[in-house]
C-alpha cells in the first residue's frame, strides 16, 4: 500500500444566466483537483463514478466541474527550470529556425509581450503598422450609409 497524489481534472463551467433566473453553462477551462489515495483503490473502483460523486460537492448554482480523467504522480515533478531559464532558451534558437518561438519582452505591466511579428513563418509587420494606424469611425460620422 502506497499512498499517491492524484490529479483529477474537470471541465470548470460558469452558469451565465444564473443572475437571470436561468441556466446557461459556458465552458471556462479546466481545473484540477488532487487527493491522496492509495493508487490500487482506482484498480478495483470505478473511478469516473466516484470522482464525479465527489466533484458534486464542489458544484454550485454559479459554477460547475464535470470529471474528465484522473492522474496518479507515482514521483513528485522535477523542475524543468525557471521563467528566466524558458527566454535564455528561446533567445539561443536560431532565427531562421522555423520552430522558434515568439520573441517576448517585458511590458509596461511586468508581463510578456510579443515583439516578433513573424507568426508561422508569415511576416505580419507590414499587417501590424495598418492595424495600429487604423482609424475608428462611430456610425454616426460613417458617410457610406
Amino acid at each position: 500500500m502506497s499512498i499517491n497524489k492524484v490529479l483529477v481534472h474537470t471541465q470548470y463551467e460558469e452558469n451565465y444566466g444564473f443572475h437571470e433566473g436561468g441556466v446557461h453553462w459556458k465552458k471556462k477551462g479546466g481545473h484540477t483537483f488532487q487527493i491522496m489515495i492509495d493508487a490500487d483503490l482506482l484498480m478495483y473502483t470505478d473511478p469516473a463514478k466516484v470522482f464525479g460523486k465527489m466533484l458534486e460537492s464542489q458544484n454550485s448554482d454559479l459554477d460547475r466541474f464535470t470529471y474528465l480523467e484522473y492522474e496518479v504522480l507515482w514521483q513528485e515533478p522535477t523542475l524543468l527550470g525557471t521563467q528566466e531559464d524558458y527566454i535564455a532558451a528561446n533567445a539561443s534558437l536560431e532565427e531562421d529556425d522555423p520552430t522558434d518561438i515568439q520573441d517576448f519582452e517585458e511590458g509596461w505591466d511586468g508581463g510578456l509581450k510579443d515583439v516578433n511579428p513573424i507568426i508561422g513563418g508569415v511576416d505580419f509587420s507590414d499587417s501590424l503598422d495598418q492595424l495600429n494606424s487604423l482609424t475608428i469611425i462611430s456610425p454616426s460620422n460613417n458617410s457610406n450609409k
